[in-house]
């Protein structure tokens, strides 16, 4: 099945069944693909259970038989909808960061509604003079959330943190997110040049140039 955006249903087509001369084009509806039992029952989002215990629940629910429970759809949207995510980690820490607890939120809603001609003072005098000129400038002409501060992973992705729970997020001002990624690209990249080295041991030939 395929939820479309206003609810809609729309059944997929048997390949098996479908004429050889009948042409399928492709839907320009954004949605989400939802599996359906042997019966035709559709299965949760997020955790592949039932949504409802009768088809005629379904049919007269569609919208609401995307999920089993609150649970699962909020956890399907947090690891989906990037929108969502930022509003649920706004929710409890309100764009402060959490590492040099500045008010990023704060400072994006007094430059949004400040005077283009005053946003480069305003700027000038806050930790974002750190960023470079290009981002500042875009801050200038156009500000949003986005450029004040992010949603972070508490343990890094490549260090196995690439669920999106709450629990490992936290929000970040833009220089501290900056320079986090920073120090992890390096991590990475260290990371990186020790496994090879134990990977290949003592076989120094391997870094040896050919002249």
């Amino acid at each position: 099945k395929k939820f479309l955006e206003d609810g809609a249903c729309v059944p997929f087509l048997n390949p098996y069944t479908v004429q050889a001369h009948l042409t399928v084009k492709p839907s320009t509806s954004k949605g989400y693909l939802q599996a359906v039992d042997n019966e035709g029952n559709p299965l949760c989002l997020h955790c592949q259970q039932p949504t409802c215990q009768t088809k005629q629940a379904c049919k007269v629910n569609a919208w609401d038989s995307r999920f089993c429970s609150l649970k699962c759809q909020e956890e399907f949207w947090i690891r989906s909808n990037n929108s969502y995510l930022r509003a649920k980690v706004f929710e409890t820490e309100r764009g402060v960061c959490q590492l040099c607890n500045v008010n990023a939120q704060e400072l994006f809603l007094r430059l949004r509604d400040a005077p283009k001609s005053q946003r480069k003072k305003l700027l000038d005098a806050t930790w974002t003079s750190k960023l470079p000129l290009e981002q500042l400038n875009e801050m200038i002409r156009n500000p949003g959330e986005g450029h004040f501060w992010q949603v972070d992973h508490i343990k890094p992705v490549y260090g196995g943190g690439g669920q999106c729970s709450l629990d490992n997020l936290q929000t970040l001002c833009t220089v501290c997110h900056k320079e986090r990624t920073a120090r992890q690209a390096k991590e990475r990249s260290q990371v990186r040049r020790q496994s090879l080295a134990s990977k290949h041991g003592s076989d120094i030939t391997r870094f040896l140039v050919k002249k």
